[in-house]
């Protein structure tokens, strides 16, 4: 999964999930990887060591609701990264 950005390794996972192999790939490494794009922040980056962004974080999320895996997330931490990443709203531009 290195080469790939969390939005890349979300299609690609949502793909498998629809034809019903998601279960071909190790999906304790694909949650560790995910896991590892964390920012301190708490939002998260396309890949490691890159920098955080609210796209990557929605696919992030997306991501582990498709293992079933939302349990992992810090959500403290998370909401509070929403406004520094750009937020949700139209206030936040």
């Amino acid at each position: 999964m290195d080469h790939l950005k969390l939005n890349g390794a979300y299609w690609g996972l949502t793909t498998l999930y629809l034809l019903g192999r998601l279960d071909s790939i190790d999906q304790d490494a694909t949650i560790d990887w995910v896991l590892q794009c964390q920012h301190e922040s708490g939002g998260f980056a396309g890949n490691v060591e890159h920098d955080p962004h609210i796209l990557y974080t929605l696919s992030a999320m997306q991501i582990l609701a498709l293992f079933d895996r939302m349990d992992v997330l810090d959500v403290d931490k998370l909401c509070n990264c929403i406004p520094l990443l750009g937020g949700l709203g139209s206030n936040s531009r």
